[in-house]
This record gives C-alpha cells, structure tokens and sequence, in this order.
C-alpha cells in the first residue's frame, strides 16, 4: 500500500471517531457544569445555616436536571 492511502484512511477514521467523541464530550462537559452549579448552591446553603424554601426547591431541580443528564 502506497503511503498517501495509509494517511487517508487513518484521516478517514480520526474524522469519524473525532465526531462521535466530540458529542459525547460536550455532553459531558454540560453535566459537568450542571454538576457544579448544584455543587455551588449545595455549599451556598450548608454555609449560611438556614434554608430558605426557595434555596431548596432550586436544589432539588438542579439535581433533577443532574439525574437527567446522566440518564441520557
């Protein structure tokens, strides 16, 4: 085989590959930050000692949106 196919096909694969990973990567970079923000609201509550009933209900749909993305 001649070395210019070689470098093709390998392009070809990489290419392929590089666009099923990049989905997934975005998808768990999104879960990620979703994952944070709850992590950051969660502290916010635990520091201030009282939990104000808008401080929870905006806990439990972060982690809704958190379960969500990782059912995907």
């Amino acid at each position: 085989m001649e070395s210019g196919l070689i470098v093709t096909l390998a392009t070809a694969v990489l290419s392929v590959v590089s666009v099923f990973l990049g989905a997934k990567y975005r998808k768990w970079l999104e879960r990620g930050r979703l994952f944070a923000k709850l992590f950051d609201d969660i502290v916010a509550a635990a520091e201030d000692n009282e939990i104000s009933e808008e401080e929870f209900q905006k806990i439990v749909a972060n982690a809704k949106k958190v379960a969500a993305k990782g059912e995907e």
